[in-house]
């Protein structure tokens, strides 16, 4: 761990997690690193994989929600560990991963999830350069290094799976004026 990283929780999530007639534990002893998860899909994977017995490793550049999600994980009777992460630095994603590995002992599960839509992004004629780069280092080149320094992680465990985040607006091209992140 390093610096400002965060661990809580040792328990094992209680059944008032699960919804009824979900099975418990599908992910009992994996361990999971998240990115993107101060808030929204994020948080929810985070909650959801604990609920289901994983040990979480929550990754965000935002602190603040990232303790929050971290601090809801073991409130509900989970184990996670908080790392700051900035998802299109190298190092810091290398970082990540090796939190990940001396905390918990492996990988199993690689969940990239970080991914932004940013004010400004509009169509192709007027979206500025700096938000169209913006968006596709955290959207595209964060998948990227997520699978880079994961996939290594998973090998030494033995295995696992990788989970990446996409939107079904890519599927409606140019009906939405978003044109970075569509392209993401």
């Amino acid at each position: 761990m390093r610096d400002g990283d965060e661990m809580v929780g040792s328990g094992t999530p209680r059944e008032g997690m699960l919804r009824e007639g979900m099975r418990v534990g599908k992910l009992r002893d994996k361990v999971a690193v998240i990115t993107g998860t101060a808030s929204g899909v994020g948080r929810a994977a985070a909650l959801r994989f604990a609920a289901e017995g994983a040990a979480v490793v929550a990754a965000d550049r935002a602190d603040e929600g990232n303790a929050e999600t971290v601090a809801a994980v073991a409130d509900a009777g989970g184990r996670a560990l908080a790392v700051h992460v900035d998802v299109t630095d190298d190092a810091e994603v290398a970082a990540l991963f090796a939190a990940a590995e001396e905390a918990f002992g492996r990988v199993d599960i690689v969940f990239n999830n970080a991914g932004v839509m940013l004010p400004g992004d509009d169509d192709a004629v007027s979206t500025p350069d700096e938000i169209i780069d913006r968006t596709l280092a955290i959207n595209v080149k964060g998948v990227i290094l997520g699978c880079r320094h994961g996939i290594p992680a998973l090998r030494r465990a033995g295995g696992g799976a990788i989970v990446n985040t996409a939107s079904f607006v890519a599927s409606l091209g140019a009906a939405t004026p978003q044109i970075a992140y569509t392209a993401s």
